[in-house]
């Protein structure tokens, strides 16, 4: 029922699908690709593609393709796809077309040079045919048919290798002929509504009523004068007319009506033909609601409206009403807005004051998405007046969501007291802690006072006792008390330092005693089910290279050579604590990718008698994999070195060998190298675990290590990074990255680009970036030239380019740089 109230709404567009058979696999694809397009592209487009094909054709005594045919007929568009055969004839005629899929393809053909049908895509899926073999009957006429389209230069078509590629493709042209047939590209109505005042002033009643006591606002009645004025013929209204009107229905809804709002095809519609118009106050109420609804996913405008609805609280009026008297969803949404906005907890008279807010924010009864978003906010936003009002009433809501608010509390003092936060903290068992407060408690570590450091042992958080004995271990003032209580700590990093600590101090374990502390159990055995183990010995091993460590050179080396053929560990702390005395060695083994050395081990092992031929060859499978640890190992040492003369040894074994990058190899690429060295960075695994200690393993942020090297190597050519094929996350981060100078420098056509990418993540760090960057004025004009586009665009690029077109820049800038750092 809902799906046919739904159809109602939405413009039809018929496809087509032919061919011949051996393709049910592609043929699936595509309505699946049609069903997922509906579902996330409908709304917004205003239409709902239906495909057709020889399965929805209805038996019947006719002949069989003349069924088919009724149904290409009512068809928009025809998608032909061709693989390994030609198929069979469709009727006895001998002058008739050679397979149905021919008479398919010339009869859309026709419809479409006489203006019935409006395009065709033809596919063809790859087929290869061995050198000196001649193609089959089938396979040569679908040959021959490719060279047609060639020749003929008429028809779009492309190759796909498989149903996924041709996933991507239907997709993309069903995309290309969504956007062609969404109709948001008529420009002639913005002066009409002024044009018709004169007409209207004439039918205005003459009775004395005070304009104050209207229904309507005089923009709305002017729209509606001008509406009735046109002709019967539906099709003398534009889309963006009825959107107008639908708005104004938006805009009456009361009590006792059902809820609703405009939808976000019609909103952003509005705001691409009367984005400069005034509207009454009706309806940009209606039009801020509609905003506020889609706030989460930025797919409808928001800024432009509140900029437009300024009042005696600013521009944030509306939103601290929904964000009180909304439904949850508004009351949510509006809480997101005014914390991105760094506004004050909403007051709005004696009675309706801030005690009121927080009760329906902070209640039992309060929605868990809206509990979770106040919660926040006041963390980032409640300032140090306002405790005593949220201390009271914390004794008031259930203890599930005491905790929770008290998060708020030690959010709100460590704007003025770390002391205090970490104190309050412990004090109230808090659990969960952001990772953004966590840094802003310990990010100044020398700022805090030992006594309330020791306090965080205790901590109910684990990422909270994991800071604070990184502190007290740094310090030495982990005792052996505490130490052999730590050793029993539900972290098991916490658990390492407790046994670095104990063995600092004169207490080292036995070897039981480690293995039981720093393994940690797990159910499925190791990746290659060679060396069978069933715990993670990540935390036990990290324990015994510190140990290595403190050997001699000697005794270092015997530990190496006894290691036998899986000695990375053991070769990483030579190379890491006497790196000028195995230097040589080193760039030996890089030089050859530690082929040489592989083979020695396994030969030391077979002249021992340790393995068998099968169990060799076992291990010759791994040969790869532990060459690669070493390589990334040997380079790890060298970056420490920053000689420039070992760039050629980095770049051979970066073409010769895929290893796991880590932030080390990158910083030293980013220092020596240049452009061509990003290609060779691409082909390499992600790795965040820094082995800058051995000691204390410190994890960097790898994505934005990466982001930084390629900005570093290409800081004279930034249109060529910006056309990197690079991983999301990177390019996301790259965004963040990109000093203030390169988005003045760039060229709108190119911020434009950019704001087009597929990547939903990438387009509105970019848009804010373009906000937080440049002038009101230019982020205007590249929000005028994206909406006007006949391109395809992005609502959420509109939503964020808006912001900066429609608030004071400071203001702007302070928004972007918070959503920014919130994601």
């Amino acid at each position: 029922m809902r799906e046919s109230r739904l159809l109602d709404n939405l413009k039809i567009i018929r496809i087509f699908i032919g061919s011949p058979g051996g393709l049910d696999e592609e043929r699936q694809a595509a309505h699946d690709v049609v069903n997922s397009v509906n579902r996330s592209h409908s709304e917004k487009w205003g239409l709902f593609f239906k495909l057709y094909g020889w399965e929805n054709a209805v038996p019947g005594f006719t002949r069989p393709q003349s069924k088919i045919n009724e149904d290409l007929d009512k068809c928009h568009y025809f998608i032909g796809i061709l693989w390994n055969k030609w198929g069979s004839r469709p009727s006895t005629e001998v002058d008739g077309c050679t397979s149905g899929f021919e008479e398919e393809y010339l009869r859309s053909k026709d419809r479409i040079e006489n203006g019935l049908m409006k395009d065709m895509a033809i596919y063809f899926k790859s087929i290869e045919v061995q050198e000196g073999m001649t193609p089959g009957e089938d396979i040569q006429k679908v040959f021959d048919f490719k060279k047609k389209c060639i020749d003929e230069k008429k028809v779009f078509f492309k190759s796909f290798s498989d149903a996924n590629d041709f996933k991507n493709f239907i997709r993309e042209k069903l995309e290309e002929i969504g956007w062609n047939e969404t109709d948001l590209f008529h420009k002639d109505y913005n002066n009409k509504i002024e044009q018709n005042k004169e007409s209207y002033e004439r039918i205005l009643p003459k009775e004395n009523i005070a304009h104050e006591e209207w229904l309507f606002d005089d923009e709305v009645r002017y729209f509606i004068n001008n509406l009735i004025q046109k002709t019967r013929d539906w099709e003398g209204t534009s889309p963006q007319e009825i959107a107008r009107f639908r708005l104004i229905g938006t805009a009456l809804n009361r009590q006792g009506n059902d809820e609703s709002y405009l939808g976000n095809h019609d909103a952003n519609l509005i705001f691409h033909k009367f984005r400069n118009v005034t509207f009454s106050k009706q309806e940009l109420r209606a039009l801020i609601d509609c905003g506020v609804m889609g706030f989460q996913h930025q797919n409808v405008p928001l800024w432009r409206w509140l900029s437009k609805d300024e009042d005696a609280d600013g521009y944030w009026g509306r939103i601290k009403f929904l964000s009180v008297f909304g439904n949850d969803t508004e009351k949510k949404n509006s809480i997101n807005i005014l914390d991105l906005a760094s506004q004050p907890i909403p007051s709005f008279d004696e009675t309706i004051n801030k005690k009121f807010v927080l009760r329906v924010w902070l209640s039992e009864e309060a929605d868990s998405q809206v509990f979770d978003a106040a919660v926040s906010f006041l963390a980032s936003n409640a300032e140090y007046g306002d405790l005593s009002l949220i201390e009271e009433f914390i004794e008031d809501i259930p203890l599930y969501r005491r905790t929770r608010v008290e998060v708020s509390v030690v959010g709100i003092l460590s704007r003025s007291s770390l002391d205090s936060a970490l104190k309050r903290l412990v004090e109230k068992e808090v659990d969960k802690i952001d990772p953004n407060l966590e840094e802003i408690l310990f990010g100044s570590p020398q700022s805090l006072i030992t006594e309330t450091v020791i306090s965080c042992l205790s901590a109910k958080s684990d990422s909270i006792r994991l800071r604070a004995v990184r502190v007290l271990y740094t310090r030495k003032e982990i005792t052996l008390k505490t130490a052999e209580m730590l050793l029993t700590d539900s972290n098991y990093e916490i658990r390492l330092f407790a046994a670095e600590r104990l063995k600092e101090i004169g207490h080292e374990l036995s070897e039981d005693i480690i293995k039981k502390a720093l393994q940690i159990p797990k159910s499925s055995n190791n990746l290659f089910g060679l060396f069978g183990t069933e715990a993670d010995n990540s935390y036990y091993e990290r324990y015994h290279l510190n140990r290595l460590a403190e050997l001699d050179f000697n005794n270092l080396l015997d530990k190496v050579r006894g290691a036998g053929i899986f000695d990375d560990q053991q070769i990483f702390v030579l190379y890491k604590k006497y790196t000028s005395k195995v230097l040589d060695d080193i760039r030996e083994n890089l030089n050859d990718l530690f082929e040489g050395h592989f083979d020695k081990r396994i030969n030391e092992v077979k002249m021992s008698g340790g393995i068998d031929a099968d169990f060799e060859n076992r291990i010759r499978k791994l040969e790869e994999f532990q060459r690669s640890r070493l390589c990334a190992n040997a380079l790890t040492v060298l970056s420490d070195l920053r000689d420039s003369e070992d760039l050629p040894l980095f770049r051979k074994v970066l073409r010769g060998i895929e290893i796991k990058l880590n932030s080390q190899i990158l910083m030293y690429i980013s220092r020596f190298g240049d452009w061509s060295d990003i290609s060779l960075l691409n082909r390499h695994k992600n790795h965040i675990e820094n082995k800058t200690g051995l000691s204390i393993s410190h994890k960097v942020e790898f994505v934005e290590q990466k982001a930084k090297t390629i900005i570093a190597l290409g800081k004279e050519r930034i249109a060529d990074i910006l056309e990197l094929d690079l991983e999301t996350p990177v390019r996301i981060s790259l965004a963040k990255q990109l000093p203030k100078r390169v988005f003045l420098n760039l060229r709108d056509e190119v911020l434009l680009r950019e704001l087009n990418r597929k990547e939903d993540g990438y387009r509105v760090v970019f848009a804010l970036r373009c906000v937080q960057t440049l002038s009101k004025s230019r982020v205007t004009a590249l929000l005028d030239g994206y909406v006007d586009s006949e391109d395809h665009r992005f609502y959420n690029s509109v939503h964020w380019l808006d912001l900066g077109a429609a608030l004071p820049n400071d203001l702007a800038k302070i928004i972007a740089k918070k959503a920014i750092s919130q994601r």
